[in-house]
């Protein structure tokens, strides 16, 4: 859930004042969570940038250095990018909040009801 909430503002940026390239891969790292690198040109500049694959993009083992990959960007500041589609993102991410916000409680109350249960059964001595 907190991670989760690290993300959203992050991805809602993108997503609101972002704008879309097609990257190069320049390396992957499947074992390290998908790690995807790769480079973008915004106006005659070169870019690098580092995320995890998927979100609308072939998973990590099936891409190779010199694959073309969708990546968002923040136009302010190209720096900032991701790879894969941010809508994709953005829908995970809320998912994971929502579960998290609402599982959790419900798996609090579903223990300590069991647990008063117990307590309220045991014999008083």
């Amino acid at each position: 859930m907190f991670v989760g909430s690290l993300n959203l503002p992050h991805y809602s940026r993108l997503e609101a004042h972002g704008a879309s390239a097609r990257a190069q891969v320049t390396s992957t790292d499947c074992g390290n969570h998908g790690a995807v690198a790769y480079e973008f040109r915004v106006d005659d500049r070169t870019y690098a940038g580092r995320g995890n694959a998927g979100y609308g993009i072939p998973a990590c083992g099936h891409l190779k250095p010199g694959d073309t990959v969708l990546v968002r960007y923040l136009v302010a500041d190209p720096r900032e990018s991701l790879p894969g589609d941010i809508n994709d993102r953005l829908r995970n991410e809320w998912l994971s909040v929502v579960l998290a916000a609402f599982g959790l409680p419900l798996i609090i109350l579903f223990f300590a009801r069991r647990q008063v249960r117990r307590w309220g059964g045991a014999p008083s001595s």
